[in-house]
């Protein structure tokens, strides 16, 4: 092959090389805001699901302070329309967190809300098709968002999650902290405030009482209740004990007597009885037990029943708890004249069979007789691979403890 042969050769190559390295830059230069705005698409498609008038998105995470480890990130829509959380929330029901998406308005409104994960076993959409839905358009009071019946612990995580992320761009400045009314400042403190009264369910409201919430273990009632334009918080336990809250969490039982007669009196017409049942399981656990006298109750736990009595000649205490596992837990703890566990019982102990089989892991007798002589609650009664149950028990015998110290503290 000759010098010009070869030149020429290696030229055409060249110009080959030239002309694809051109067009494959055209090709980058054309396609490349293409491949950019498709990923940006699959990244912001659960935003925009949310948001759907937004342009674009800029993750604002990395420069917020406080941000509460629930909530995963924070979207800035960039032309001013507001900002997209993402967050999750765990329960004691689910294999993995439930995540969830919601668009927040410049004025501080739910725009959209959607669940993106949710593995509980309990699924609190088929109890309440409207639940989530119910979410548009509230700011960050959440008024009248409440929690859904029978699904109690996920939707409350679910309601969690979104206050985590209001709490996010409300410390951050970057919306106004929505108004809460004083019937709902008030109800949020039942948890602080009598938090044995669990899976609370509306009830029929009168007179004074704006609004009737029945515990679903049975451990009282709480009201919303008003004396002329003021509003109070009446809580009733299951011994007909009740305590009344203004809005600053301030006991005014005595200045507010009259509205604690009409609160015990709406609770005394629906409040189930436990006693009878009590000394039942007494008689049976104690054969000679004599002089048994029904104890009243200071407390608003689980405890929603309890007495006092003797046995070979030495006192005795005994408590019904209705502490909440995997299903309802009913409690029995006896304790002696010093306040150590004397006995523990339980109806039945509730597992989820889909991931523990009692009957292969733990002696149940042998686990109810570890708990004696012990004088407060303790990590005994947790069982490896049962946390509900465990935590049931560990509760009923924490309120037992907490009743007897305020019986023996008290007048009685």
């Amino acid at each position: 092959m000759n010098i010009k042969h070869l030149l020429k050769t290696i030229a055409i190559l060249l110009c080959i090389v030239a002309v694809f390295g051109v067009a494959m830059f055209g090709l980058n230069f054309l396609t490349g805001p293409i491949i950019e705005a498709n990923n940006k698409g699959a990244e912001f498609a659960p935003l925009l699901a949310v948001m759907p008038e937004a342009e674009n998105f800029e993750d604002v995470t990395a420069t917020l302070a406080g941000v509460p480890e629930s909530v995963i990130a924070i979207y800035k829509e960039t032309t001013g329309k507001g900002y997209v959380v993402r967050a999750k929330a765990s329960t004691q029901y689910s294999k993995e967190p439930m995540e969830i998406t919601f668009g927040v308005t410049a004025d501080g409104k739910i725009c959209g809300i959607q669940l993106d994960v949710y593995t509980d076993s309990i699924d609190f959409r088929a109890k309440d098709a409207n639940y989530i839905s119910s979410y548009v358009e509230k700011d960050s009071a959440l008024a009248d968002i409440g929690t859904v019946s029978g699904a109690t612990y996920s939707s409350s995580a679910f309601k969690t999650a979104v206050s985590d992320g209001f709490s996010a761009l409300i410390s951050n400045q970057l919306i106004a902290e929505g108004v809460k009314s004083d019937a709902q400042i008030l109800q949020e403190m039942i948890p602080t405030l009598a938090p044995g009264m669990l899976k609370l369910e509306e009830a029929t409201a009168s007179g004074n009482i704006e609004k009737a919430l029945k515990a679903g273990n049975d451990a009282g009632f709480a009201y919303v209740i008003k004396n002329g334009e003021a509003s109070f918080l009446a809580l009733v336990n299951a011994s007909g004990i009740c305590k009344v809250y203004d809005v600053a969490g301030a006991d005014v039982t005595d200045a507010q007597s009259a509205l604690a007669d009409e609160a015990k009196a709406h609770a005394a017409a629906s409040q189930k009885s436990y006693a009878e049942d009590l000394n039942t399981k007494i008689t049976r656990l104690f054969a000679d037990a004599s002089e048994i006298t029904a104890l009243e109750l200071n407390t608003f736990n689980t405890v929603v029943a309890g007495v006092s009595f003797k046995s070979n000649g030495a006192d005795y205490y005994g408590f019904y708890s209705r502490s909440y596992g995997y299903n309802q837990m009913d409690v029995y703890v006896i304790l002696d004249a010093n306040g150590a566990i004397a006995n523990l019982d339980a109806k039945a102990f509730f597992f989820d069979e889909e991931y523990f089989h009692v009957d292969d892991t733990v002696n149940l007798t042998d686990y109810k007789n570890g708990f004696a002589g012990q004088t407060e609650a303790g990590d005994n009664a947790m069982i490896a691979g049962a946390t509900m149950t465990s935590n049931a028990v560990k509760q009923a015998t924490a309120d037992t403890f907490a009743t007897f110290n305020a019986i023996k503290g008290g007048a009685q």
